[in-house]
């Protein structure tokens, strides 16, 4: 029976018996007995109560057996393995062993292991009924699918569009900040629609996709902008406008039929949403977004090399570049999720894009032109597709392709991942980075980004977690050759955060750090204390957070907040190895001054734990590190063998906290799996 009155009858005013026709439909001839859709509270209730007559009532319904779960994923590891096994070891889907449900914010959500170990030791951070928590899923934020499914026939999209000064300026950041990082269509292309966007009327005679792509490039272009740009700019608050471009692009791409969308100013529109929302959005809502871009790509056949189809160059080019830039994107969203992409195995064979201009090609080309030598326009997006061209062909000795995680996998000795490499890094060289001129901003963002990503690989393979070893059980020459890989990467890190010339492009690579070279480099700062490496690893460290000053805002993201504790535990070492030299060789001492970066987070920490974050000083793993319980005291213990003098203390930030909390840390039982997983 329905839950809500027909239409006539509540036109009528009149009491409606919800039978279909209702009785006073059934006298009145003339009236069409048509009840409201369902609203979406009522249409879950009514599936609950389906579900319930399905598998009986949830008040007697077994509930969750924890320890049941555990054993059938135990049994879903061994029946990967087997699979594999039976296969000859072909692991074309890379599916990890050790896959794991998760618990976070009271959802549970499914996560696949890397290499077989990513999230083996993740279990360092557990909930109360004992589910593990993850820290690369976070509901933190909306959600990337508020106004997507359905469309509101009230907003009127072309009243909605901003006024033509705005625009104008949007669309000027927008060439400036994000075309040149973001190359999915051509100058003259997209001209047009610019045209039309900012003339009086134009909107009005604008379809659905355009008004779609046009949203994006709003949203993306106010993305790329700070606080104060925005206020400057555009007078408004940047979350003010990120929120309705958000709103108005999604009931654009609704209008566009989004889930069914057969035409590539939607999927254009859809990438650029994406990107857009990449570190503002829920990971979880982007993922499940991106698997229905990308298989609207393939719906359209974007896969599938325009040479083999038989289409224009020009159309060849079109989707080559979509299609590129919707596998990297899948390939971000899988590592920041915690998933495995399977672009590097899928039988796609759509050529790279040309290292061309866009004047090279026009619509009428029957012939493709031909590639330039030297940096192009699209040579900041070929880069990084070049090298997932060329991990695309990595293979096993027995033909089966390496997949995403070759890097970190087992079975290749770290002699043969130094090999691919030196390969990745010999063709940046050639085909890029030798053109790079250091006073255009474009070729310094590819020199640093690319030069970063070698030495990541660099550290992936020198890890002992490539390796089934622990950090202790390296030899000096190998702890050294990591080490001086970390500190590389971190530097590149401080290079793309200081260098002026690119800043208008930082806001593409904000949200990614190379978390595990910090915390090795941490490693090593607690084992190092007097040397030309600890000296040369304390002012780095001050360098990466006076460049990056976003790592020192703790609330946003668990991982910065560990990452201070085990800089306190690195420091107090140190400061102890110092003092009690001093004292065994002159009879007295001096404490050596904390770096100012020190205090302040120091400061910062000390706030969020106050402000009663979870993550503050309890029985728990910091950072995935064992501690032992805290015990408060109103003054800092002093260095040992100093107990009893009046040494001067100049880290009185923590006069009311006690740093003893942080001192037992064991370094080598940190879960290096929790670092890579945001990388």
């Amino acid at each position: 029976m329905n839950t809500q009155a027909c239409q006539p009858c509540v036109k009528r005013k009149v009491r409606c018996d919800r039978n279909e026709p209702c009785s006073n439909c059934k006298r009145r001839k003339q009236d069409q007995c048509v009840y409201p859709e369902l609203s979406p509270t009522e249409r879950i209730k009514q599936l609950e109560a389906l579900v319930r007559s399905l598998r009986g009532s949830s008040e007697h319904s077994t509930p969750y057996d924890h320890e049941q779960a555990k054993t059938k994923a135990a049994s879903a590891s061994s029946r990967v393995q087997q699979l594999q096994n039976d296969t000859g070891g072909d692991n074309r889907l890379q599916r990890g062993t050790n896959p794991m449900i998760v618990k976070e914010d009271g959802e549970f959500a499914y996560l696949e292991s890397w290499n077989g170990k990513i999230f083996e030791s993740v279990t360092a951070l557990r909930t109360s009924d004992g589910y593990p928590r993850t820290p690369v899923l976070s509901s933190i934020g909306s959600s990337a699918l508020q106004s997507i499914i359905c469309r509101d026939p009230y907003i009127d999209l072309a009243r909605r569009h901003p006024t033509p000064q705005d625009a104008t300026a949007l669309w000027d950041i927008f060439y400036r900040r994000v075309h040149p990082v973001v190359k999915i269509s051509f100058n003259w292309e997209i001209e047009p629609l610019r045209a039309t966007a900012i003339a009086p009327n134009g909107p009005n005679r604008l379809a659905f996709p355009d008004h779609a792509f046009i949203f994006a490039v709003y949203l993306i272009s106010v993305t790329s902008l700070s606080e104060d740009e925005c206020s400057r700019l555009l007078g408004q608050p940047k979350s003010a406008l990120f929120s309705d471009f958000q709103i108005l692009c999604e009931q654009a791409l609704a209008g566009s039929n989004f889930l069914g969308a057969s035409d590539i100013a939607t999927i254009q529109a859809s990438t650029m949403y994406i990107i857009a929302g990449i570190e503002r959005f829920n990971t979880r809502s982007l993922w499940s977004m991106m698997g229905a871009v990308v298989r609207n790509a393939e719906r359209c056949g974007l896969h599938r090399d325009g040479t083999v189809l038989g289409l224009s160059p020009y159309e060849t080019e079109r989707r080559r570049r979509l299609w590129w830039q919707l596998q990297h994107l899948d390939i971000a969203l899988g590592v920041k999720s915690g998933s495995v992409s399977l672009t590097l195995i899928a039988p796609w064979d759509a050529k790279l894009p040309l290292n061309i201009e866009d004047e090279d090609i026009d619509p009428h080309m029957r012939e493709a032109p031909k590639e330039r030598q030297g940096l192009t326009s699209m040579s900041q997006c070929l880069w990084t597709y070049f090298i997932l061209h060329e991990q695309r062909s990595f293979c096993r000795a027995d033909g089966s392709k390496l997949g995403f995680t070759w890097a970190a996998d087992k079975s290749l000795s770290r002699a043969e991942k130094l090999v691919l490499i030196d390969r990745i890094e010999a063709g940046l060289n050639q085909r890029y980075l030798q053109f790079c001129d250091p006073i255009r901003p474009l070729d310094v963002l590819i020199q640093i980004l690319a030069r970063s990503f070698v030495y990541c690989m660099r550290r992936l393979a020198l890890h002992p977690l490539a390796h089934d070893d622990r950090v202790s059980k390296l030899s000096e020459y190998h702890r050294k050759e990591l080490l001086d890989v970390c500190i590389q990467c971190l530097e590149y890190d401080v290079a793309s955060h200081s260098s002026p010339s690119i800043k208008h492009f930082r806001w593409r690579f904000q949200g990614y750090f190379q978390w595990s070279a910090l915390i090795y480099v941490l490693v090593e700062a607690r084992r190092q204390f007097d040397t030309p490496e600890a000296e040369r690893i304390w002012a780095l460290l001050s360098d990466v957070y006076t460049a990056n000053s976003s790592l020192s805002e703790l609330q946003e993201d668990r991982r910065k907040s560990y990452v201070v504790e085990l800089m306190i535990v690195a420091w107090r070492a140190r400061e102890n190895f110092l003092v009690e030299r001093q004292q065994h060789q002159l009879g007295t001492y001096r404490p050596p001054q904390k770096p100012a970066f020190l205090v302040d987070l120091e400061n910062r920490l000390l706030k969020y734990i106050e402000a009663g974050k979870p993550e503050g000083p309890t029985k728990r793993k910091l950072g995935e590190v064992e501690t032992r319980d805290p015990t408060p005291i109103k003054k800092l213990a002093p260095p040992a063998g100093t107990q009893g003098r009046d040494l001067p203390m100049d880290n009185t930030t923590f006069s009311q906290f006690d740093l003893d909390t942080f001192a037992e840390v064991n370094f080598d039982a940190i879960d290096w799996s929790f670092w890579e997983a945001g990388l």
